[in-house]
């Protein structure tokens, strides 16, 4: 059986380099490391807390700067740098004239939309935004919403947050509740009262007719939810 030899095992760990390749890598990755952590604070604290398209663009494009010259030991530091100065100055400038102008910060950040109305859902929005039924309902559920009809209005930020209103008189709705847990879906239904399978329209007690939905132009109605322990 043949053991790798001290030439086969610097091959394998160093490559073509020697130990002094090492030093370097050391000192460049904390070198760029120290860089990168003083652009973040040049760049403020908001690029730090939630990012929106702009600033998403402005850290991957730091990411790329550093990544070749921190494994490439034949490039230098000085272009990474000159990357950095330039992101940041543009940054910054933006930054002004988004204060300035709220037209230019609309077109950098993007815009707030409302996603939810009155416990019905704008699938127009969600289509606009690229933001599936199903990945939106697992927002919903995350800040403790069990059917549409508790929200008044659902706001989405352009980092992709959603900011919720609350209703100030919860409705009957649609359940957001996953189909895989189907005791509690059936918990929640009320039976006098339907609702847009798609967007939450609530049909009116009065109207039996099963005709498309008025908003989504769907036709499929199902039972209404209301919230788990409230009175039927």
């Amino acid at each position: 059986m043949n053991f790798l030899s001290a030439d086969d095992l610097h091959r394998v760990l160093l490559g073509k380099g020697t130990l002094w390749l090492l030093l370097e890598v050391f000192a460049r990755s904390a070198f760029l490391f120290l860089l990168i952590m003083s652009s973040m604070r040049l760049l403020g604290r908001r690029v730090a807390s939630q990012y929106t398209l702009f600033e998403l663009s402005v850290v991957v494009t730091l990411a790329g700067a550093v990544g070749v010259p921190l494994q490439a030991t034949d490039r230098g530091l000085l272009p990474p740098l000159i990357i950095m100065a330039v992101v940041i100055g543009l940054q910054r400038a933006i930054a002004l004239f988004s204060m300035r102008y709220g037209r230019v910060d609309r077109m950098v950040s993007g815009t707030v939309s409302i996603v939810v109305r009155d416990g019905e859902l704008r699938l127009d929005e969600l289509r606009k935004a690229v933001l599936s039924r199903e990945r939106f309902f697992a927002l919903l559920r995350s800040r403790g919403v069990q059917h549409l009809g508790q929200l008044g209005r659902v706001y989405l930020e352009p980092s992709g947050n959603i900011s919720l209103v609350w209703a100030d008189t919860p409705r009957h709705g649609l359940s957001i509740i996953p189909e895989i847990d189907e005791r509690l879906r059936r918990s929640m239904q009320v039976t006098d009262s339907y609702c847009c399978a798609s967007c939450g329209y609530a049909q009116p007690p009065s109207s039996n007719d099963q005709s498309e939905c008025p908003q989504c132009h769907v036709n499929l109605w199902v039972l209404a939810a209301q919230e788990q322990g409230e009175d039927v």
